[in-house]
């Protein structure tokens, strides 16, 4: 299912109160407290700024079989496939990997000319997907996989262009994962896959579609991937 819904719940007011003695002599104790309180203020702000930047996004979700596949004029499509597995080859989701459970993997994309972002949730990690995207000239700057632990982000440069009534092939993705409790790396190779990527449109769509497709295979590349860790309501990213 494709869904456009907008995704910027932002704050209306924040009010951030800090009370601080001022009578007699400062100790260590009360310079302690002070520090501490400073830097909680500094954390909100921070974290404050994160989710202005962060959050403001359209929200998309790959096409399935049985939906309605009509594109108008403005329209495109994005289809490729992905491939998750471990440094070995390994699957992820076992009992001994910190992806245990299955997880969601998502990606934020970049209109370039109007500056607009799309965040496309629920991409398989293992399997093909299908996108329909407003016509434009787009960059992915961001790759996440959301896990019971947190979020692991990496950076896997990318881009593409969307045309009118076109299918745009992205390729087969093989991403190899080496992860560790905070941090880890991951390698992206890109496979060209034109029998299986046509198969793959005429399933998603129901032989409903007959657009003519563009190859459009990024390079490999390598990349480190960080977590933001969840723990009591509290979010904390791990050190580049």
């Amino acid at each position: 299912m494709n869904s456009s819904i907008g995704n910027c719940d932002l704050p209306r007011r924040v009010v951030i109160s800090c009370c601080c003695q001022s009578e007699g002599h400062t100790g260590p104790r009360d310079q302690h407290k002070k520090a501490q309180q400073i830097g909680r203020i500094l954390m909100v702000l921070l974290l404050l700024g994160l989710s202005i930047s962060l959050g403001c996004a359209t929200v998309l979700t790959p096409m399935t079989p049985g939906v309605d596949s009509a594109l108008k004029p403005d329209e495109g499509l994005v289809l490729g496939r992905i491939h998750v597995t471990g440094s070995g080859g390994e699957p992820l989701t076992s009992t001994d990997q910190p992806f245990h459970a299955r997880f969601n993997v998502q990606w934020r994309v970049r209109d370039q000319a109007l500056e607009k972002d799309f965040l496309v949730d629920g991409l398989p990690s293992d399997g093909p997907f299908l996108l329909k995207l407003p016509t434009g000239s787009y960059r992915l700057t961001a790759f996440s996989f959301d896990t019971a632990l947190g979020i692991w982000q990496a950076s896997l440069p990318t881009k593409f262009t969307v045309r009118s009534q076109v299918c745009t092939y992205l390729g087969a993705w093989e991403l190899r994962m080496k992860v560790g409790f905070f941090d880890g790396s991951i390698v992206r190779h890109v496979l060209d896959q034109h029998a299986l990527a046509e198969n793959d449109l005429q399933t998603i769509a129901n032989d409903r579609l007959s657009n003519p497709m563009v190859v459009e295979l990024s390079s490999s590349s390598a990349s480190p991937l960080l977590l933001t860790f969840r723990t009591q309501g509290t979010e904390l990213t791990s050190p580049p």
